[in-house]
């Protein structure tokens, strides 16, 4: 490249396409991607997504000042310890993906000195897969979680916020590994569980009939990619594991005050249950700088 500020996209499917596509002009660098399938990477250079795509990791990584890893969870500390030894001092390593303490452990030990993990969580995503389904709009407007390793230097983790916001997030978070692993069983994981669920099983005589928003809206996230969310749920079994223990707890208030007939107490859940939300959707994350992350 011609020496200016590099960014290396690793995967470019929906999100790292999108990722690709909203970082254009980044720090008036460029921004190069990679991806196993050729046919990936030449139509990713035809619609302007990076100015050069990779078959390789090890070649988009040379010279990156930024390197986001946009795979499946499982495939980037392999990825990551192929290449390591091409990332110069002072790059800053981050990610996309919905788990962090399992993946970010193994990347603490994987990277060399004078390099930096900095994890982010970008809270944005559609039901749709693959690059053609990419759109640097994606992340517009939404939410975006900053999870620093705890030697990372103030430098690095201004310079993922600072991508953070350049793609158009406008809700952002620092939180440890484990803070983050915590409250995303419950905002993510429980609620894709909670979809799939709803189409594990369901009503024999339905059709498309018969639905309407409050369908769309509980189960649209079930078109799930199956390989993807087993290595997420896995990955943060005991935090799921306890998001559905309270979610079943819930549910069973619920279910007890229909059978009685309970009329008081089934106003009385749904009131908490209106305050909750509420209360839910107007909580700000913390001003940045004032939480302190985890040593």
């Amino acid at each position: 490249m011609d020496g200016g500020f590099k960014t290396a996209v690793i995967g470019l499917g929906m999100i790292g396409g999108s990722l690709a596509y909203a970082l254009r002009g980044f720090r008036s660098g460029v921004v190069v991607g990679c991806d196993i399938n050729p046919q990936i990477c030449a139509e990713a250079e035809k619609q302007g997504a990076v100015s050069k795509a990779y078959t390789r990791a090890e070649d988009a990584v040379k010279d990156a000042d930024l390197v986001v890893f946009c795979t499946y969870p499982n495939t980037i500390p392999r990825l990551v310890e192929e290449t390591c030894r091409y990332f110069k001092a002072g790059t800053v390593v981050s990610d996309v993906c919905g788990i962090k303490t399992e993946l970010a452990q193994k990347l603490e030990r994987l990277l060399p000195p004078g390099v930096d993990y900095v994890g982010g969580h970008p809270m944005a995503g559609k039901e749709t897969e693959g690059f053609l389904n990419a759109t640097p709009e994606l992340f517009w407007m939404t939410g975006f979680i900053v999870t620093p390793s705890k030697d990372a230097r103030p430098e690095s983790i201004a310079l993922v916020r600072e991508m953070a916001e350049y793609i158009g997030a406008t809700r952002i978070a620092v939180a440890s590994y484990q803070e983050h692993d915590s409250v995303i069983a419950y905002t993510s994981d429980l609620m894709h569980i909670a979809a799939s669920a709803l189409c594990l099983d369901f009503h024999s005589d339905m059709n498309r009939a018969y639905t309407a928003g409050a369908f769309r809206d509980c189960t649209r996230i079930a078109n799930i990619n199956p390989k993807l969310w087993t290595e997420l749920f896995l990955s943060n079994r005991e935090n799921t594991l306890k998001e559905i223990q309270r979610y079943m707890e819930s549910l069973n208030r619920i279910f007890e005050a229909l059978k009685e007939k309970d009329g008081t107490s089934l106003e009385q859940l749904l009131a908490q249950v209106r305050k909750n939300k509420l209360y839910m959707q107007e909580k700000e994350p913390e001003p940045w700088g004032n939480h302190e992350v985890e040593k």
